[in-house]
């Protein structure tokens, strides 16, 4: 849960507001229908072939060993998003002491989280389990209390409303608000570490995503009803918060809620997203070195490279908004390439399939990746024609087409490596 719910509700709200207006709520449900199927495919590779790491595994073990590096190497470059959970995080503390400097805060963010999980992942859980009780409370009650002040739901049941500059705008704001809906999928990353995974990923995956959704409707109706819609559009929840709670519970909502939202989803992140780089490692892409592990068992240098890849666009002035919608379009990429591996689960580990706990039928898992690849592919054109900049596009462009050059390069010391440790 606190990788899900963070910079997805709490930034891009007013930004899916200023895009299709009374139809974020209508948004968020589709964005649960565009993410959903992925996320299905990999909650059946989660519980068939549990492992740490789990989707670079996937990639690597059910379609082949490039494709696995470079959907690695496309993860390891999507967590620029490190820096909208800090940034949103310090713009927030902003609008409770406005002279404060945000980058400042926002590095100070990112360090604590990092420092955390350099501590061990059970101490990074503990830390997580108590921010994400806190956030789900505060978020509840912004839709509890807030219902209250919205006295007119007509304008969610109309078309020219819901959809004011027309259907492809507000399919668009919906991949934009999908970012808010990823996340549960990377549980599958913690597989070799989870009590009863081939129930469990599936379980927490699914119910997560029903929760989040129920939860996101709800903010959005809010977020839109309460005051006028011109007022809201591209503001945070803080905005309308201060509306509908008294001081006391205003403050209590910004730190307990959206702050929190912010850096669980931060430590979140932090806790696996070394996993596909340290198994890669051993594999052979990268030097066995530099997934050394400290005392508690974190592979403190490739924690580092995340940690400095986050960090690198509050250090460059990036804004908070832009980083978000970048590391949102980078996500759709990768997003999709673990979700392709279950094509080949029944057939290259006919074992695992047949003793999972929850599996697809096989006419499932032969169509539901490529239903998946069309619509996350029409998410990358609205995403390249709608969002990002030119140069950006080039600068993924290069170092995409530089990462398949080294994969190509270093394949064969990989294949030699898991041959000789298989034998």
């Amino acid at each position: 849960m606190g990788q899900v719910v963070g910079a997805g509700v709490v930034v891009l709200t007013g930004i899916g507001i200023s895009i299709t207006g009374y139809g974020v709520p209508w948004a968020f449900a589709l964005a649960l229908g565009i993410v959903f199927l992925p996320s299905l495919c990999i909650a059946a590779l989660g519980a068939a072939i549990p492992s740490t790491g789990g989707t670079y595994t996937y990639v690597r073990d059910l379609i082949g060993n490039k494709t696995g590096f470079f959907y690695l190497a496309l993860l390891v470059a999507g967590q620029l998003v490190l820096a909208s959970y800090a940034l949103g995080f310090a713009d927030y503390a902003a609008e409770l002491a406005p002279n404060i400097n945000t980058s400042l805060v926002a590095a100070i963010a990112m360090i604590c989280c990092y420092i955390a999980n350099l501590l061990g992942v059970q101490i990074a859980a503990r830390f997580q389990l108590m921010m994400v009780i806190l956030l789900i409370f505060s978020l509840l009650a912004f839709v509890v209390v807030g219902l209250s002040y919205v006295d007119n739901f007509q304008v969610y049941n109309h078309v020219d409303t819901v959809m004011p500059a027309g259907v492809g705008t507000f399919i668009s704001a919906a991949f934009l608000l999908r970012y808010g809906m990823v996340g549960s999928e990377f549980v599958s990353e913690l597989g070799g570490e989870s009590e009863n995974p081939g129930r469990n990923i599936p379980l927490v995956m699914m119910t997560c995503l029903a929760f989040v959704t129920m939860l996101y409707v709800g903010v959005a109706i809010v977020a839109t009803g309460v005051l006028p819609l011109e007022s809201v559009k591209g503001q945070s929840l803080a905005f309308v918060a201060k509306e509908i709670f008294p001081h006391s519970f205003y403050l209590f909502f910004v730190i307990g809620g959206v702050m929190l939202a912010l850096i669980s989803s931060l430590n979140a992140i932090f806790s696996w997203c070394t996993k596909g780089l340290y198994i890669a490692a051993h594999d052979g892409w990268i030097s066995e070195k530099l997934a050394v592990t400290n005392r508690f068992g974190t592979p403190y240098i490739l924690l580092s490279v995340f940690f400095v890849v986050g960090m690198t666009p509050i250090v460059t002035g990036t804004t908070l908004q832009y980083v978000t919608i970048l590391g949102n379009a980078v996500g759709i990429v990768f997003g999709i390439i673990p979700a392709l591996a279950l094509f080949n689960l029944n057939t290259r580990r006919p074992e695992a399939y047949a003793a999972a706990k929850f599996k697809l039928p096989v006419v499932a898992m032969k169509t539901l990746p490529f239903i998946a690849l069309v619509i996350y592919g029409y998410g990358v054109y609205l995403s390249s024609i709608d969002f990002i900049s030119t140069e950006h596009l080039i600068a993924f462009a290069f170092y995409a087409a530089t990462i398949l050059i080294y994969a190509k390069w270093r394949e064969p010391v990989v294949v030699k490596k898991r041959a000789a440790e298989a034998r």
